[in-house]
């Protein structure tokens, strides 16, 4: 009878171990969530953007001649001057070079598992699976073009095939430390491109709970735009520009009466964020501390957008420009006097508190990565690039530029025509600007305005002071001195007082501090943005 008893204990304790190491092994072994349905799928994809560290931003725009150094006087850190100086060696943080390649990666993989379940499932065979599909392969897309842009050369049609790319990735990975090859410059864009082409019609906004934090259809065709503009492919640009900006592009214009009617301030960088505003298609919340640079708050003023760029080249240049000599924005600037930076609204900070009674937590920056804005620009700039074979191109982007000026000023202003483009050009600024080294006040000899030799291809081939050439320093002086100084994010090259000057380098990508495409410029005929991390 003990013996029984006994025996009875002992299958009664070895029945559940069996039954407990059964329940273990059919775990994922690495706790990764079985996207087995419709709403799986789609919440993985909140995955598949930045919301954490890894934001371009603020290294974007801290490597751009919309900075310059103000002196050690004001305040600063390590991470600002090694990104300022383009240090090989960047001290790390959310922002860090480091994080921006991770982070894009690591929403890459998001996107490629949810392509992967959408197979498994049968396909995108219910409108949600090919919305998810859609979003899934836009998103693939835009991060690698993040990351070739950060840490490729520019792109050129002429030396792609020989420029080292970045690794493409194409499918859910499923071995441990896999290796890749970077291939070719030429090979990314080409996959890119290819996502694009068949996320775009697959996009349905009616699929999204909240749209202007997901890739919805005027941001991905935005986007596309952004895209074949890189690619020097015109006639796409201005078609996915068209597109994003529907029949009747001036609803979609910023409303700056609305911005300039709040007190000057937080609450004006929390408005130009509104998702409400027909003119942002993306938003972006991402743990970063480029609201504290480009909000109303005097942190790193010595690497600031000041009163050098503001008097000379963005806000307030001195004897105007094609579109008059005394306007004045329906939003204005605002000169912090602590810090001596010149602040436009345009990305807003939010401290996330993680302990409310010790009052510790980090810095969200909310900011918008594409806009109605930079869709009338990108088409405009490909205008100008057909003026030589189509006759009407160039009455297209003036009627653009002008459409974007209109809404951006108050008063002063005046339609822009060929003659003001040529007399602005040729006349108020007959000579392009030069390196503003050493240039630390006004009375400074240098010559500076907003005029900037164009070095990447293919601008770097149009006619010095030719037809295109000048209508395109136009753009970008009406990008660069009125939409967006300070405070957003971007690229382009130059500098005040460093003894080894940025070069004055203008690329396709006009800053979006300045306006809005936020890349960082590459430095001319050198080597990479960035270097990928080892």
């Amino acid at each position: 009878m003990k013996k029984s008893i006994i025996y009875l204990l002992g299958i009664a304790i070895v029945i559940p171990a069996f039954m407990s190491c059964s329940d273990f092994l059919d775990q994922n072994p690495d706790l990764r969530t079985t996207l087995d349905s419709e709403e799986k799928i789609a919440n993985i994809l909140v995955s598949a953007y930045i919301s954490g560290a890894g934001s371009y931003q603020l290294v974007a725009e801290l490597s751009s001649d919309n900075v310059c150094d103000y002196g050690i006087t004001k305040n600063y850190n390590q991470f600002y001057q090694d990104v300022y100086e383009w240090a090989e060696e960047v001290t790390s943080n959310n922002d860090a070079p480091r994080n921006i390649w991770s982070s894009n990666y690591n929403n890459i993989a998001n996107a490629n598992q949810a392509l992967s379940a959408i197979e498994e499932l049968g396909g995108p065979t219910t409108t949600r699976l090919k919305a998810s599909k859609g979003e899934a392969l836009i998103c693939r897309a835009y991060s690698h073009f993040v990351l070739a842009n950060m840490f490729c050369m520019p792109y050129n049609p002429a030396t792609a095939g020989n420029c080292l790319g970045i690794p493409y990735m194409d499918h859910a990975e499923t071995d441990l430390n896999p290796r890749y090859e970077r291939g070719t410059l030429q090979k990314v864009y080409e996959m890119i491109g290819k996502d694009i082409e068949a996320g775009i019609p697959l996009i349905d906004d009616t699929a999204y709970s909240v749209p202007k934090y997901h890739f919805n259809y005027k941001a991905a065709c935005c986007f596309a735009s952004r895209y074949y503009l890189f690619m020097q492919d015109w006639g796409n640009a201005i078609k996915y520009a068209t597109m994003a900006l529907t029949s009747n592009p001036s609803s979609l214009l910023r409303d700056y009466s609305a911005i300039a009617a709040l007190p000057k301030g937080t609450s004006r960088h929390q408005e130009y964020v509104n998702s409400a505003s027909t003119a942002n298609f993306l938003l972006q919340a991402a743990t970063s501390n480029s609201g504290l640079l480009f909000d109303w708050y005097s942190t790193a003023g010595r690497y600031s957008h000041g009163k050098l760029q503001g008097i000379y080249e963005t806000v307030q240049p001195k004897k105007g420009g094609p579109w008059g000599s005394s306007v004045t924005f329906k939003a204005p600037h605002a000169v912090l006097a602590s810090s001596g930076k010149y602040v436009l609204p345009r990305t807003w900070r939010v401290f996330q508190y993680t302990d409310p009674v010790a009052g510790t937590g980090f810095n969200k920056a909310i900011s918008v990565l594409f806009t109605s804005e930079e869709a009338l620009l990108n088409r405009a700039e490909a205008y100008i690039m057909k003026m030589n074979e189509d006759p009407t191109a160039l009455d297209k982007a003036l009627e653009d530029i002008n459409l974007y000026a209109a809404n951006l000023f108050s008063a002063g202003f005046k339609s822009m025509t060929e003659a003001s483009i040529i007399k602005w050009a040729t006349e108020t600024y007959p000579d392009y600007s030069e390196l503003y080294v050493g240039k630390t006040s006004v009375s400074s000899p240098q010559t500076l305005n907003p005029k900037k030799k164009l070095h990447a291809a293919p601008y770097n081939t149009l006619e010095e002071g030719g037809p295109q050439e000048q209508r395109q320093m136009c753009i970008r002086d009406r990008a660069c001195g009125g939409s967006t100084p300070v405070a957003s994010a971007s690229r382009s090259t130059a500098t005040c007082s460093m003894k080894t000057p940025k070069p004055s380098c203008k690329s396709p990508i006009r800053s979006a501090t300045r306006t809005v495409r936020p890349i960082r410029a590459a430095p001319c005929n050198s080597r990479p943005t960035l270097l990928p991390p080892a």
